[in-house]
């Protein structure tokens, strides 16, 4: 009865995200009830022995010490932080998840296939929503270069594609597939990044942009229709073509572009970036960062600190509003909230736990696990603007995904 059900909560994680925080946090909650339950009955304790694990709760105890002398020591307290910094241990067990729970290659095609169900309908909503102005539900996005998709308000679609598309596709593609299906697949592997290009998110695009490409580079040519060459040209195609055709799509990809060349004879080369919104956010800090190197200001604390005048640059256009939830980019908000201890602790086990995976992954060539690592490595490319990694919607997006990077193969003999 276990194994019939335990694999439920993994299989509506998209729609969990669709719903909002508090779908989001219920239904981690549970798979890691699910997950202890587990272990509890089986007496299965030993994958706490990892060193990959042992060093995220050694991450763990310095978010909540961290936060704990920024409550009660700083000025800027803030019982918030302090709550997300104890209540992260929900995602490191997450990233056990499907080592853990996911018994067997068919538990496997079930999740993957009800994501591929659910993913299909985003993307299909997408572009309902980009032909007729609302989505298929009726939502209206208030701004008219930007989809919100099933969201309602939240211009988050992108992220969702650029998590669960690919995977899927990979997942698909993987296999020995016949030919109405391997059409079929070959397709969504192309529709995802256009998706992502008319949701208006250009970062995700960017990010999709370079997964799209990694994964064409290191899948088996067999798996494709047409020559990889040809697959690649198709997709350059398709992107200018849907620039020449929509306004809204030009304008938003030509943004940034405009406003850094706007920019005649600048002093130097950062002078070029400061017509650019989130670069009022990094601005801030990386001040906020050289004041408090070592522990940082604390987990959720930048929203407060910001304000504070001493951050504000006139020499930025947007210098008025460089204060946001979060920086909008995951190493200044590591930095800056964490210091260089938790940044160095972080991005310490992160490389060991892809140097790890790659070492075996390379010597099977699996296409899937390739899209995994390739997904972490893009979650962390710097200068792009990116979500919070603490916060509910971005931090289940990394960790699902590292939670299938986790995969025991063995057990799976895939």
């Amino acid at each position: 009865m276990f194994k019939k059900i335990s694999f439920l909560p993994l299989s509506v994680f998209p729609i969990a995200l669709i719903m909002g925080n508090f779908a989001i946090n219920l239904n981690i909650i549970i798979i890691d009830l699910f997950l202890l339950y587990y272990c509890y009955k089986s007496k299965n304790w030993s994958w706490m022995n990892n060193i990959v694990f042992r060093l995220l709760i050694i991450f763990y105890l310095y978010l909540v010490s961290n936060s704990l002398i920024s409550y009660f020591l700083s000025s800027h307290s803030n019982l918030e932080g302090l709550i997300r910094s104890i209540g992260f241990i929900k995602f490191i067990l997450l990233g056990y998840a499907f080592n853990l729970l996911v018994q067997d290659h068919k538990i496997l095609n079930k999740i993957m296939t009800t994501w591929f169900v659910i993913i299909s309908i985003v993307i299909f909503d997408v572009f309902f929503e980009k032909i007729f102005g609302h989505n298929t539900l009726g939502y209206v996005s208030p701004d008219l270069t930007r989809i919100i998709s099933f969201f309602k308000d939240e211009m988050v679609v992108g992220s969702l594609i650029l998590t669960f598309g690919f995977i899927v596709t990979t997942y698909f593609l993987n296999k020995d597939l016949k030919i109405p299906s391997k059409i079929f697949f070959n397709f969504l592997l192309l529709i995802i990044p256009l998706s992502i290009l008319i949701s208006g998110e250009r970062s995700n695009f960017i990010k999709s942009f370079i997964i799209f490409f990694l994964i064409i580079y290191l899948i088996k040519e067999s798996k494709l229709l047409v020559k990889k060459y040809k697959f690649v040209l198709l997709i350059i195609f398709t992107f200018c073509l849907s620039g020449f055709l929509s306004q809204n799509i030009y304008t938003k990809q030509t943004e940034f572009i405009k406003r850094i060349t706007i920019i005649k004879n600048p002093e130097k080369f950062t002078d070029r970036f400061k017509n650019i919104k989130y670069f009022a956010h990094y601005d801030v800090a990386i001040k906020i960062f050289l004041d408090h190197p070592i522990l940082g200001i604390g987990n959720k604390n930048f929203r407060h600190i910001c304000h504070n005048e001493k951050y504000f640059n006139s020499e930025l256009t947007f210098a008025k509003m460089r204060c946001n939830t979060h920086p909008h980019q995951v190493h200044f908000e590591i930095l800056s909230e964490h210091g260089l201890i938790g940044y160095l602790l972080l991005f310490s086990i992160f490389f060991i736990f892809i140097k790890k995976n790659f070492i075996y992954i390379k010597l099977t060539k699996n296409i899937f696990d390739y899209s995994t690592l390739i997904y972490l490595t893009i979650f962390f490319l710097p200068i792009l603007p990116s979500g919070a990694f603490f916060s509910s919607f971005n931090g289940a997006l990394f960790w699902i995904i590292f939670s299938i990077a986790n995969l025991n193969r063995r057990k799976l003999n895939y």
